[in-house]
């Protein structure tokens, strides 16, 4: 029987996936919310599914890839029959726009989108970013975040019924279809924060100076694409500190090196720049666009209190998740507080797509099956 957290991440996915069926279904048609029910009583058969199939791992694993596959196939039609240049999204334009200042030597975070928004991603979103921009589709950057979740279940020796299952789950998903046709990327930035993690954690059996190094460069960099993002990182360390992983002094080390990584991510595009940078920059970008930067701070510091409820890995999985969900729950109703309902969720006054970000972390969790004897593990006395 499914417990309570993977019944509440089960429905949180549920959830967002209706949210964007009926704001962009209520465009088309007025019976968008008896459509949207439908569609949840589709979609949740198909995590059920993990436990009714019967078939070989090999031919699970051969599904799930034709599922990719496909994915990807049908995503380059969608390509050709709507040009990022027709949406009324602007991630593509705000990478576009980023990157032709920095090619002409103008500073990079006064640049606008085609909508007149300024880039508020930090640097590193946009180094990732750069070979799609230089194919000239910036849908395929979209598509990655299938194939590194997908890499993800598989480096995590996850079932391939489970796999299968995530797969189908994610294909089948009304944010991700709407993430790819408008060329977002929050599952993507999302997806390789939760790999980062997991690779902490598997990666413990290293001598602990070059996991110290290794690990405070991935997460200097990876949080140089959204602030949000430190949340699940904030769960991490608060487990690994309660659960005697290392030793408050290693943390500091961890946050020193990340700490340097993530500001020589800004050193290309502040040099010769920098006035300008005191003056617009991402951070008081997008504490003008999400929500007062006091907010934010509250949302942050409730995270911490997940030190009480985090006692096994999974867990780092599911409360990095929730405590996201939640910070953009905050977000949406700020943004409903201030300008209606209405006006937020169907005028587009609060991006829903954010919730996109808790669910990678919410999916993994669903289909991580971890014993309790692989905690073992990631006691202090196996770390070298």
């Amino acid at each position: 029987m499914m417990d309570v957290k993977k019944r509440l991440s089960l429905i949180i996915i549920v959830l967002v996936n209706i949210a964007f069926f009926i704001k962009y279904l209520e465009r088309s048609t007025p019976y968008y919310i008896p459509l949207a029910v439908l569609y949840a009583i589709l979609y949740l058969p198909l995590y059920s599914c993990r436990n009714a199939v019967r078939s070989s791992e090999w031919l699970n694993k051969t599904i799930s890839l034709g599922l990719i596959l496909a994915y990807f196939v049908f995503s380059v039609f969608l390509f050709y029959k709507i040009p990022q240049e027709s949406l009324n999204v602007d991630r593509y334009s705000v990478i576009s726009s980023f990157w032709e200042c920095f090619f002409k030597a103008e500073y990079v975070y006064s640049a606008k989108s085609h909508l007149g928004n300024l880039p508020g991603p930090m640097p590193f979103y946009f180094i990732l970013a750069l070979p799609f921009y230089l194919t000239g589709e910036l849908g395929y950057f979209s598509l990655c975040g299938l194939l590194v979740f997908a890499l993800l279940l598989y480096y995590s020796r996850v079932d391939s019924k489970a796999q299968l299952s995530g797969i189908l789950l994610l294909v089948s998903s009304a944010f991700y279809l709407w993430e790819v046709i408008a060329r977002s990327n929050l599952f993507l930035n999302s997806s390789l924060i939760l790999f980062s993690i997991v690779f902490f954690m598997a990666s413990l059996e290293w001598k602990r100076q070059y996991h110290i190094l290794l690990q405070g460069i991935v997460i200097g960099l990876l949080l140089s694409t959204r602030n949000v993002l430190i949340i699940p990182y904030i769960v991490l360390f608060l487990y690994s500190f309660k659960n005697h992983i290392y030793k408050l002094l290693d943390f500091i080390k961890i946050g020193l090196v990340a700490a340097l990584a993530f500001c020589l991510t800004f050193i290309p595009f502040v040099l010769n720049h920098f006035s300008a940078f005191l003056e617009v920059n991402p951070f008081i970008i997008q504490s003008s666009f999400l929500m007062p930067t006091e907010l934010s701070l509250v949302c942050i510091g409730i995270t911490f209190s997940s030190y009480y409820f985090v006692r096994k890995m999974d867990d780092v999985y599911f409360y990095g998740g929730i405590f996201l969900f939640l910070c953009i729950f905050v977000y949406f109703l700020y943004q409903c507080i201030v300008h209606g309902f209405q006006s937020a969720f169907f005028g587009s006054r609060a991006d829903i797509s954010y919730f996109i970000l808790c669910t990678p972390f919410l999916l993994f969790f669903l289909l991580n099956e971890q014993k309790g004897s692989a905690e073992k593990k990631n006691r202090p006395d196996e770390i070298a």
